[in-house]
């Protein structure tokens, strides 16, 4: 007989794409009796809950039920959820996720056949709405050369060990006892828990099973959300101890010291401000073209899109600064 699974939805103002989340899961191959899932939503101010009850309603799943938690916050309503669970695997899915329909079977095939103690697959950006700055951001979001590197991130990656999974597959046992997520992370806790996880197995990015993901539409949004990111990895940081990974370290010294120099040499040469602005915008544009494999757009989307990989880049710089400069005062 199937395992029990438990699907948790952590959301807050997600009424654009609760219903897309849920039916991901009601279209999965893996049983519907033997799934069980909680929306726990962090008292929002729309209807995401009722939008969600609706769409739950009326189907085979073991048993569902919405949960609000007004703490609100990611890992809190992550944790509530794991609560809730009477399943023996847990399979976390976000608002702004879709998981593909052998998403489920795939995974926990996947745990209960090797010592993994965490597995997921590739995110994969697709705009949620029309419009060019949001085909334009996706394709950003997919550019393995400007994501930081992350296996799930990367296109044609290959089924292996990686750092941290996205969203993530746990065995629930293993979950509790490592003390599930940590609140003291309002973002980077996937990445917290990951590491800890670690002790129990091998951290797994499986291929073949990519999951959509409906990233923020604008560039307001966008610089929002990575300047975020950002600051909580400098908490990370602090918090726990570790050292920024190489790839990290070099997102951080790589673009201070570059333009650094930039500057210094047009100091020197003013002339060079031209030629210098004219290889940035083809450097940037090379990597667009080199790196993604999100959707296709026309010139001035490429342009747009090379836009938003500079715009991630920069707020998460911009929030690594002001997180190390918030520590430094301290």
């Amino acid at each position: 007989m199937p395992a029990l699974v438990t699907c948790i939805i952590p959301c807050r103002n997600e009424a654009a794409s609760i219903e897309g989340a849920i039916d991901s899961i009601l279209a999965q191959d893996y049983p519907l009796e033997n799934i069980e899932v909680v929306v726990v939503d962090g008292c929002s101010d729309d209807n995401t809950a009722e939008l969600a009850k609706r769409r739950l309603d009326g189907h085979h799943l073991r048993r569902y039920d919405i949960v609000l938690n007004p703490d609100a916050r990611t890992p809190s309503n992550l944790n509530r959820g794991l609560l809730w669970a009477d399943g023996e695997y847990i399979v976390r899915v976000d608002a702004r996720s879709r998981i593909p329909a052998n998403y489920i079977s795939t995974t926990i095939a996947a745990l209960q056949t090797n010592d993994y103690s965490v597995v997921g697959g590739r995110q994969l950006a697709r705009p949620a709405v029309a419009g060019l700055e949001a085909r334009s951001i996706a394709r950003a979001l997919n550019n393995k050369y400007a994501m930081g590197g992350s296996r799930y991130r990367r296109p044609g990656a290959e089924t292996g060990p990686c750092d941290t999974a996205y969203l993530g597959v746990f065995r629930t046992a293993q979950l509790r006892d490592t003390g599930g997520w940590s609140e003291e992370f309002a973002t980077n806790q996937d990445f917290e828990l990951n590491q800890r996880m670690a002790d129990y197995g091998p951290v797994w990015f499986l291929a073949g099973i990519p999951v959509d993901y409906h990233p923020r539409p604008t560039f307001r949004q966008l610089f929002a959300q990575y300047h975020r990111f950002g600051q909580w990895k400098v908490v990370y940081w602090q918090t726990t101890g570790d050292r920024p990974q190489p790839r990290q370290l070099a997102l951080v010294v790589v673009p201070a010291v570059s333009a650094a120099a930039g500057l210094t040499l047009l100091a020197l040469r003013p002339r060079l401000a031209t030629p210098a602005a004219a290889a940035v915008v083809l450097g940037s544009l090379a990597v667009d073209h080199l790196g993604t494999d999100g959707p296709d757009v026309s010139p001035l989307g490429r342009c747009v899109a090379a836009a938003a990989t500079g715009t991630v880049g920069l707020a998460w710089w911009t929030g690594v600064a002001r997180g190390l400069v918030k520590q430094l005062l301290r």
